[in-house]
């Protein structure tokens, strides 16, 4: 009897698995894979937003982005730059922040909390509070510097100059996740180490290179490499920032929002951004590879 009921119970939990299974991979196909066919399909087609034909055009439209678009390796710098710059400045406050949360102080919860708080507002809402807090004649930040007797800065995110440096500064608090993740590896790293460290005569600048950073490494590089596709990919601050168009002069352009000019104004070439998709993705792919090959030169396998 006790086997019928075990043998009904499993079958019962198959049934259940399937189900949870089959839905996931349903969502998975219709949100996910589907998509990525279908936008491999149009990179090698003519097809605009209202075409009523589509005319098959092989490699051309990868063609001219490689050999003939001018803006295509402009907004690819730009991503680079954005990417790069601030994500070592989001990696450094996160990993300094993190350091700062592990001590133990009176409600160090509460300051957890403020801290995170920025990654949840919204990106778009950010990028607007930032751009009406930059504005040269309105804006919080000119108001403070001529509080403490500063020349204000008369151009942030409208001079082509400086409106690529005014999104990296804004885009330095993003650090939330990338903050508790050094958090979680700081607080698995055993507090006998560092004794140990400190009877031995190790400074903390020792104990930092010698102790932490190895023992954290796992978790940097996983940062690092998160840290890379949010950079290479955004799109909120940008668009907020930028009106949409990279404004000043393309200063802003990052290449996501150059594909989705390209697919969503006229002439709505959703053929041609498709095939900047494909080829962003492949640029991606290859700096992610890299992170895994570098990973072994500073990653420490043999965690305590």
């Amino acid at each position: 009897m006790q086997g019928k009921k075990k043998t009904g119970s499993l079958k019962k939990d198959k049934r259940y698995f399937m189900l949870f299974s089959g839905i996931s991979l349903l969502g998975f196909m219709l949100f996910y894979l589907y998509p990525i066919v279908r936008t491999l399909m149009l990179s090698f087609t003519n097809r605009t937003l209202f075409s009523l034909s589509t005319e098959y055009v092989g490699m051309e439209n990868y063609i001219y982005a490689l050999s003939k678009d001018p803006l295509f390796f402009h907004s690819i710098r730009l991503s680079l730059v954005f990417a790069s710059v601030s994500g070592l400045l989001v990696l450094m406050t996160a990993l300094m922040l993190a350091m700062l949360m592990n001590t133990q102080v009176r409600f160090i919860g509460v300051f957890r909390v403020i801290y995170f708080l920025p990654f949840i507002i919204p990106s778009f809402a950010v990028g607007a509070v930032y751009k009406n807090m930059f504005d040269p004649t309105t804006g919080a930040i000119n108001r403070l510097f001529e509080v403490f007797g500063f020349d204000t800065i008369s151009l942030w995110h409208l001079s082509p100059e400086s409106a690529l440096m005014t999104m990296i500064l804004i885009s330095g608090f993003g650090f939330g996740v990338k903050m508790l993740v050094f958090l979680a590896a700081l607080q698995g790293i055993p507090r006998e180490l560092y004794e140990a460290a400190q009877m031995d005569g190790a400074s903390k600048t020792r104990q930092f290179y010698n102790i932490t950073l190895p023992l954290i490494s796992p978790m940097l590089f996983f940062n690092v490499i998160l840290i890379t596709i949010d950079g290479l990919k955004a799109f909120n601050l940008a668009f907020v920032m930028g009106n949409g168009e990279g404004f000043p002069a393309n200063s802003t352009l990052l290449f996501p929002i150059y594909m989705f000019v390209t697919a969503f104004n006229m002439p709505f070439e959703l053929g041609y951004a498709a095939a900047m998709a494909w080829i962003f993705f492949l640029i991606i792919l290859a700096l992610t590879g890299m992170h895994f090959l570098l990973s072994r030169y500073y990653v420490q396998k043999d965690i305590v």
